[in-house]
């Protein structure tokens, strides 16, 4: 069997509110509780069990998750987010506020969970073989 990702745990300072800010923007299923995580399952079924309660909220580090999304996807999603009123990036460092970026020859943003501590990025072109052109982002911390 090949080497297939099947789940990840990524820690937020809430799981449930995370977990279905996330169903919320996408568009999709409702979240799963497993135990002490709460699952999101992409379409092409990978678990992203977020957890609460594994490491204390001020010791919790910055995590990032990316969705490859159709134009049809990325457009709903964007819609959610600007008729929400939340904050979103052209870059992974938040320097480019209320914009999106057009690396690969698609679109991408990013934005981050109600807790601050999980980088949203939603994409509709993978990543090429290089890194996009962009200038050196400023440090987030």
């Amino acid at each position: 069997m090949a080497n297939e990702l099947n789940h990840i745990i990524v820690h937020v300072k809430d799981r449930h509110r995370t977990a279905e800010f996330l169903t919320e923007l996408t568009g999709t299923g409702k979240p799963v509780d497993w135990g002490r995580f709460t699952q999101v399952t992409s379409s092409n079924g990978v678990g992203v069990d977020f957890a609460d309660d594994l490491v204390p909220a001020d010791a919790i580090n910055g995590s990032h998750l990316a969705y490859l999304v159709t134009d049809e996807e990325f457009d709903a999603i964007l819609g959610r987010i600007t008729e929400r009123g939340l904050r979103y990036w052209a870059d992974p460092a938040h320097s480019i506020e209320g914009e999106i970026n057009t690396d690969y020859g698609g679109r991408g943003l990013y934005t981050e969970d109600p807790g601050g501590t999980l980088n949203l990025e939603f994409m509709t072109t993978p990543y090429g073989a290089e890194p996009a052109a962009r200038p050196a982002p400023p440090s987030r911390h």
